[in-house]
This record gives C-alpha cells, sequence and structure tokens, in this order.
C-alpha cells in the first residue's frame, strides 16, 4: 500500500480547508466508517478484515481520505510493521466516533422494541468470575422462561484496560463486575450490595458463632479469590489499613474451586453472602462480628446503548435478578 501523502486533489479544497470546511458529499459518509476502524487498528490488514473488504479495496479509501482531508491520517512507523495516526487524524477520531454512534443508534431496525420471547440475539456479557456465579445462573434461569431460542447469552472474562473500548465498539455489551474496577466514561449502575461470610467445613474445630477479628486474623488459614490468584486482595487491603493481616495459605482465581478445598480441610474463604447459601451440605458458613465493607456489584455500559430496546431489556433483568438476591 502507498504509504506517501497524498496532496489535495485541487487548489479550491484546500481553500475549504484552510476555513475549516470538508467538502463532504452523501458518497463520501461510507468512507467515514472505514476510516473510523483504520484508526482504531492502525494497521490495513487488520481493519479490512473488520470492514469484511479486500486490502487493496480499503487502500484506495485511504487514498482517498487523505485526499479529502488533505492530510496523511496514517503515519508508517517507518519499522515496516504498521502506522501511527496523525494529530489531525486522532482529533477527527475523537469527535467522529460519538457522531457515528449516534447514526447507528438512529438509523437502527426495530428500535421502537425487544420482544424476548421472540427476537434473535445474543448478548456478551463480561464478568468477572465471582460476578458471573452471583449474577448469571439466575439470569439464564430466567431468560429460559421465554422459551426463545434464539436468545443467547456469551460470558467473557473483563480486560478492565479495553472494557471501555469494547463496550464502545460493541465488542462486548454489558460489563458485571465491582465498581471498583471499572474505568470512567461509562454508565454505571448498582445492581446488589450483600455481607461477606466466612465459608468452612461443617464440623469446623472453631464452631459456628460469628467470627471475631482476633479469631479472624490470629486462628483461621485463609483462601483467597482473586483474578490474578494473588495471596494478597481487597479483604487484606481493608484489614491492613486497620492495623491488622490475616494468615492467607492459598490463592486462587474462580470461587468455584473454593468448595472442595474447604471441605477436606480447616482453610476457611470469605465470600458474599449470595455464594455461601446455596453450598453442599458439607459446608456451612459464619457471619462477621467486625466491620468489613460489604460485596457491591456494578452494571456498566457505553451511553450508546443507553435508549436501545434490547439493552433497556437486559439491564431490567439484571435488576430483577439483583431485586432476588437482595
Amino acid at each position: 500500500m502507498d504509504q506517501s501523502t497524498e496532496p489535495a486533489s485541487t487548489a479550491t479544497a484546500g481553500t475549504i480547508l484552510a476555513y475549516g470546511q470538508i467538502p463532504l458529499r452523501g458518497a463520501d459518509l461510507p468512507l467515514l466508517i472505514s476510516l473510523d476502524v483504520l484508526l482504531d487498528e492502525c494497521n490495513v490488514t487488520r481493519a479490512a478484515a473488520r470492514l469484511h473488504i479486500t486490502q487493496p479495496s480499503l487502500s484506495a479509501q485511504l487514498a482517498r481520505l487523505r485526499r479529502l482531508f488533505d492530510d496523511p491520517l496514517l503515519i508508517s512507523t517507518g519499522s515496516g510493521r504498521g502506522f501511527v495516526p496523525s494529530q489531525f487524524a486522532m482529533n477527527l477520531h475523537r469527535r467522529l466516533k460519538p457522531a457515528l454512534a449516534a447514526l447507528t443508534s438512529a438509523i437502527q431496525v426495530n428500535t421502537e422494541s425487544f420482544r424476548p420471547d421472540r427476537d434473535a440475539r445474543t448478548f456478551t456479557i463480561a464478568a468477572t468470575n465471582t460476578s458471573a456465579a452471583i449474577i448469571l445462573p439466575t439470569l439464564v434461569s430466567k431468560a429460559q422462561t421465554y422459551l426463545n431460542r434464539e436468545l443467547r447469552f456469551v460470558t467473557v472474562e473483563p480486560d478492565f484496560t479495553r472494557v471501555a473500548s469494547q463496550l464502545e465498539k460493541g465488542e462486548i455489551d454489558m460489563c458485571v463486575s465491582p465498581a471498583c474496577l471499572l474505568p470512567p466514561g461509562l454508565v454505571v449502575s448498582d445492581l446488589v450490595t450483600m455481607p461477606h461470610v466466612v465459608v468452612h467445613r461443617r464440623g469446623h474445630p472453631n464452631g459456628t458463632a460469628p467470627v471475631e477479628l482476633k479469631e479472624y486474623c490470629e486462628q483461621l488459614e485463609h483462601i483467597n479469590v482473586a483474578r490474578d490468584s494473588a495471596l494478597h486482595g481487597y479483604i487484606d487491603e481493608q484489614l491492613y489499613r486497620q492495623g491488622h493481616a490475616r494468615d492467607v495459605r492459598m490463592a486462587v482465581k474462580d470461587a468455584a474451586f473454593v468448595p472442595a478445598m474447604v471441605k477436606r480441610s480447616d482453610l476457611v474463604c470469605t465470600l458474599p453472602q449470595s455464594l455461601a447459601d446455596p453450598l453442599d451440605t458439607g459446608l456451612e458458613y459464619r457471619a462477621l462480628a467486625f466491620p468489613m465493607s460489604n460485596y457491591a456489584l456494578c452494571m456498566a455500559w457505553h451511553p450508546r446503548c443507553e435508549d436501545d430496546p434490547s439493552f433497556l431489556w437486559l439491564r431490567g433483568e439484571l435488576n430483577a435478578v439483583a431485586a432476588m438476591l437482595s
């Protein structure tokens, strides 16, 4: 692909650009979609794949965009491994994205209603393991009552460094997680707040009375649940700020591993109460007799989806699930 900067085709275009106006015609509007993807990817091959067109066709569109804006838009890095956007392109991209999102919303088909008993829809939800275990079983159970085989859910592990971009691009539809993990720029709504409890095997030598702080820190041996399997987690941060520490012997990234481990040992694990309620008969849990912040779960979405009927339905279903857990 020609990586050189192409000059404006006429003096007239240059004059119009000098006054801050672009000679944009209706036939040029599809080029803006291609430009948005090109500036997302900074790679013609990947952008062409996303747009479902050939690389030569997209290269021709890029040449036309360069003439239209009298700017290189994408500049070779010099290593032959890709491009970087020009300053003009970065400024343009910030304005272009919300404009395209508004246009997409305006021309959306079936914007008046969403029928969960009839319409085909696949929702992609990014959720931490703990969040998914709390919310999704009841959500799927409720969705099955609509008897719609075209209503589907896909769950993915959230990448919080990219989640805002993924929501903006429509790669994911919703993120369910603790609010503290969410980046700015999203619409966030509280779902459910619940206390933490200590889960252990039935017949644990420390008994069943509420756990006092001294026992929690000095007598019990803990499993920590963390996405990165770290031995030090948000509970340890709370204890540290109060001048205390607990004895963490094991770390796992998924609460699903906890029942098998505590059932066969004297280890304990601190979990949100709704995860402890359905545990098998070989396990039980104890309340905490000292202050600890509750587990707070939120849902987040991009502002472009605020009024979309299918998203309104999904948010309503998630709120209904949360009400059942409260």
